[in-house]
């Protein structure tokens, strides 16, 4: 038997086989990717390239301080990863990439947003420390979105949203604790919210100045849009916790509730075409350069009002 095992390893013939099917594998796998690229991702293209003029409601939680403003953030992700990324789908956004810029801008707002509660709504001031798991939803949704192989920004995504599904876990868990013995906590101040609105408003500013040629003024349009699309969810999430806050600064009714409406008007701008020619992109940015005007208002009222 052990022979028949040496003679069956030894034996050329046999490799000679093996290499060819493998190389024939090889071929297949290549012709495979090569019609994958046209003309079938050209096909499948359409199906992955729609992109939204309107966001899902908000759902609210009267229980507990800060849920309705996290869960705003980690619907809107679980909405995207339940659509798929196109970001990483090697063919699809080669042909038509408005959904491709549209979830960038969308990632982009999302970042921010993470981050401003690592920093500022979710940190404890009293024990000096950012809650570990905002922490970790943040490196997650860090990663880079562009890479096609090895761990899928898709699965990255869903561990940030389960992060966050821990740190409400212990927000509930902690509500009635003394601030030093809490792991989670949601502070609802104007200082925070002022802090919030500035970071939001530098995200959106960036994007409004990158340069734009007729090629490329399809790509900055729908960027914008992803960043507006994220702003609006989470800042209907913000209306639910700072609102009596931001009443209290008098800039609510003043300026927040405008401010919405105009976020609203700006995402329900949807062309099968952008064309500068017809001031689609100009029209988005004048839009978006008003949002963020509104930010710096309300922003200056919460730290001074």
């Amino acid at each position: 038997m052990k022979n028949k095992i040496i003679d069956y390893i030894f034996d050329f013939s046999e490799w000679k086989i093996f290499v060819k099917r493998l190389f024939s594998l090889f071929v297949v796998a290549i012709i495979s990717f090569i019609l994958w690229l046209f003309p079938i991702s050209l096909i499948v293209a359409p199906f992955y390239s729609i992109t939204t003029d309107s966001i899902k409601d908000v759902s609210i939680h009267k229980d507990l301080i800060g849920k309705t403003t996290v869960t705003s953030l980690r619907d809107g992700l679980q909405d995207m990863v339940d659509y798929g990324f196109v970001t990483n789908f090697t063919g699809v956004n080669f042909w038509i990439d408005n959904k491709y810029y549209e979830q960038i801008g969308q990632i982009e707002m999302y970042r921010i947003a993470i981050i401003t509660l690592e920093n500022n709504l979710a940190r404890n001031r009293g024990t000096g420390g950012a809650n570990e798991h905002i922490v970790q939803a943040r490196s997650n949704i860090y990663a880079d979105y562009s890479l096609p192989v090895f761990t899928s920004y898709a699965t990255r995504v869903k561990q940030a949203i389960g992060d966050l599904d821990i740190y409400l876990t212990q927000l509930k868990r902690d509500k009635d604790k003394p601030m030093d013995q809490k792991d989670a906590v949601f502070i609802v101040n104007s200082d925070n919210l002022a802090e919030v609105l500035d970071k939001l408003k530098q995200q959106l500013q960036t994007n409004i100045m990158i340069k734009s040629n007729f090629l490329t003024q399809d790509d900055k349009f729908y960027r914008i849009k992803g960043n507006l699309i994220a702003m609006e969810r989470f800042l209907e999430g913000i209306n639910f916790d700072f609102k009596n806050k931001m009443v209290d600064k008098t800039s609510y009714n003043e300026n927040f509730v405008p401010l919405l409406a105009l976020v609203k008007s700006a995402i329900a701008q949807n062309h099968i075409v952008v064309l500068e020619s017809f001031g689609h992109l100009s029209k988005l940015e004048k839009n978006a350069n008003l949002i963020a005007q509104k930010l710096g208002e309300i922003r200056d009222k919460l730290r001074n009002g």
